[in-house]
């Protein structure tokens, strides 16, 4: 059985979900913000769509990405490798699943 009820979970992932601001992606060593185009909770998972305008002429390799907060510090960081092509759009989908476990 669950501690905390489903009505609190529900506002602590709404709280969460205010307190993300953006996301940022990592091209030879420096950072490109993206622009959040869509932040919603589906069930118990946050998630996050963000695309990179600034990337889309470039051909280049983003090595990282990563989650700020509205206070400006790092909430998420992940290392991938996604390689793309001059004309090709960047968008990050990010999936955050935010429940309960029970022993």
């Amino acid at each position: 059985m669950a501690y905390f009820t489903e009505t609190f979970m529900g506002h602590r992932r709404k709280q969460w979900l205010r307190s993300l601001h953006h996301v940022e992606a990592q091209v030879s060593g420096a950072w490109h913000k993206g622009s959040i185009d869509q932040k919603k909770i589906e069930g118990d998972t946050l998630i996050i769509m963000a695309t990179f305008p600034t990337l889309n002429d470039l051909a280049c390799t983003i090595t990282a990405s990563r989650l700020i907060d509205v206070r400006g510090e790092q909430a998420a960081y992940q290392q991938r490798v996604i390689e793309k092509v001059s004309g090709q759009g960047v968008m990050i989908k990010l999936t955050i699943p935010i429940y309960e476990v029970t022993p």
